[in-house]
């Protein structure tokens, strides 16, 4: 019996331990739990500063009377006092630049907060984009992208039309991933084309390599008078790049190029089927490339005006990039600036007997930006009637004369990915006669280690002109030695 009387005694005890783990009082089972209120909330995660077309969230906690806390950011309410943000749920998109203020509501509680948001997006820049250490020379870029937009999501067709022919209302993503990969295209091609005479056989290394220093999307501008036509507009490079500090990347990071990419509004017939396109005087475009020198003033392909750039202290170019297009057309812009300065040092060289047009002499050199050795008309890139030409050993007074054709160029293989995502695709530049050109063009240029003779002489390495401007101005250097 006493064992019996023991046992139960435990059974107790293990229960009252078990009430006294409940809210409720131990003296008064129908006592009620006490109510646990909501104090306040508060920001506990925020920005100063939000870039148009990137996304933010607030984190907003929640604390409460027994001072314990909660996350109720996906709880919470997200109006603005102004358009130039986008709420999206509770997240919040820069749209245009300004300040705004956020007002964060979860049911009778609400905070404010105040964010800036910024026209200019610093990129890291993609390894794609990076020197890989091959080349003699390190080439300095900076690339800016001009995505204009109203929501920070959608291209403003209204002021960056995406299409030439037809409009596509593309996303900000969209038209990054298109120029993103057209620029990958260009770096591999431009240092593939300094590879002097080796046609895609990989024995040459290339003479430059493009190291981009800087990745800059940029959302809003300002326009300047076109000096070179009534009625149009380009870009106000002066305001520009004093926002991005132009000057250190020049002067202190020895950038020699810019590769501006836009979707410029002109006469389009894009913009002409719109419902309510605008006025002619807020259209705008920029040069296909155009030169700030200290030394030589504008020597480009543009009207060379010597004011419409910032003179620093050293050269660089501005090369304008049309994104309604691709990677062809911006290579044939640097077509065009290698001529102007290769024609700078010796025009009588160049234009009477390495880059002469088809149309001027029986025989077929070099070539040109419009004109393979086989050319009857300009553009005239696949051309698949053969002509005997020397461009794959052209020396002035005459090489060994071969029979090319579009296949000549077109149809090399090259060790870089050739496909670039577009606005309504996919680009295949595998298959661009022009492109393929470009590079067989350029690596018949005469190279480094090239012993091409000329007068008793030999020619120089007309990369290092074109690539060392100001050494090369300096040192009076010419395409003959």
């Amino acid at each position: 019996m006493k064992r019996g009387i023991f046992a139960l005694g435990v059974l107790l005890a293990f229960a009252c331990s078990k009430t006294e783990l409940t809210t409720q009082s131990p003296t008064n089972i129908t006592q009620k739990p006490i109510a646990i209120i909501l104090d306040s909330i508060k920001i506990t995660g925020r920005t100063d500063t939000l870039i148009i077309s990137k996304s933010f969230k607030f984190t907003i906690t929640g604390y409460y009377s027994d001072k314990t806390t909660k996350d109720l950011s996906d709880s919470v309410n997200v109006l603005s006092d102004k358009s130039n943000v986008t709420i999206n749920g509770k997240s919040i998109i820069g749209a245009q630049s300004g300040m705004a203020v956020l007002n964060i509501t979860y049911k009778n509680f609400t905070v404010k907060d105040n964010i800036y948001v910024s026209e200019i997006e610093y990129l890291t820049v993609d390894p794609k984009l990076k020197s890989n250490g091959k080349g003699k020379i390190i080439v300095p870029v900076v690339i800016i992208n001009y995505l204009p937009t109203i929501d920070g999501v959608l291209l403003d067709m209204l002021k960056a039309p995406d299409g030439y022919y037809d409009v596509y209302n593309s996303t900000l993503e969209r038209s990054k991933n298109k120029i993103f990969g057209d620029k990958v295209i260009e770096k591999n091609v431009i240092e593939e084309g300094t590879r002097f005479r080796d046609y895609s056989t990989n024995k040459i290394e290339p003479y430059i390599s493009i190291d981009v220093v800087a990745y800059i999307n940029i959302y809003e501008v300002d326009y300047a008078k076109d000096p070179d036509r009534n009625g149009t507009q380009i870009i106000n490079w002066n305001n520009l790049f004093n926002k991005i500090n132009m000057k250190e990347f020049v002067e202190k990071n020895g950038v020699k190029e810019v590769w501006f990419t836009a979707f410029p509004k002109d006469g389009y017939p894009s913009v002409l089927k719109q419902p309510n396109p605008t006025d002619k005087s807020l259209w705008y475009n920029m040069p296909e490339s155009n030169m700030s020198s200290p030394i030589t003033g504008d020597v480009s392909n543009s009207s060379r005006f010597n004011n419409d750039l910032p003179i620093y202290s050293k050269t660089y170019v501005v090369y304008g990039f049309n994104a309604h297009r691709g990677a062809d057309t911006d290579l044939h812009n640097r077509g065009h600036q290698i001529e102007a300065q290769l024609s700078h040092i010796d025009r009588d060289l160049i234009w009477n007997n390495a880059f002469l047009p088809t149309s001027t002499k029986k025989e077929f050199r070099l070539g040109n930006c419009h004109w393979p050795p086989n050319a009857t008309s300009d553009y005239d890139y696949g051309n698949k009637v053969a002509v005997k030409s020397d461009i794959a050993s052209y020396q002035p007074s005459g090489g060994t004369y071969i029979d090319v054709n579009v296949d000549t160029w077109l149809g090399k293989k090259y060790s870089f990915p050739m496909t670039a995502t577009n606005i309504i695709g996919v680009s295949n530049y595998d298959n661009d006669a022009q492109v393929k050109w470009f590079i067989y063009w350029w690596q018949s240029i005469p190279g480094l280690n090239n012993t091409i003779p000329y007068n008793n002489s030999t020619l120089t390495n007309w990369w290092d002109i074109f690539y060392n401007w100001d050494d090369a101005i300096k040192n009076k250097t010419k395409l003959v030695k």
